[in-house]
């Protein structure tokens, strides 16, 4: 079970599964969008699959299988398969998988 906290709203996540697309925050199926045009996530504990097409700011304060972002900043513990990045900074614990962005840097947490 993890805690998910968009914009100061705070979640319980029990399948750690999190899209963020065209605007619209995704949490195990259910749509949890509020009218910001500003997404920033901060996630505490451990998830499964975090897609995000564009949030300000990503934080994963626990491990996460996989991470995707077309824009913006990750920051997160182990990732056991891969973190991608298209437009961000990437700062992760080890991962077992690739670490790829195409405009941004990439450090160890």
């Amino acid at each position: 079970m993890s805690t998910i906290i968009i914009n100061g709203k705070q979640i319980i996540s029990n399948s750690g599964n999190i899209s963020i697309s065209n605007g619209k925050v995704i949490i195990d199926g259910v749509e949890q969008t509020d009218d910001s045009k500003t997404i920033n996530v901060v996630i505490n504990g451990n998830i499964n699959n975090l897609d995000i097409d564009y949030a300000s700011s990503i934080e994963v304060n626990g491990d996460v299988n996989t991470v995707n972002s077309k824009n913006g900043n990750i920051v997160c513990g182990n990732v056991t398969s891969n973190v991608e990045s298209k437009n961000g900074n990437i700062k992760c614990g080890n991962v077992g998988g690739d670490v790829n962005t195409k405009n941004g840097n990439i450090s160890k947490n």
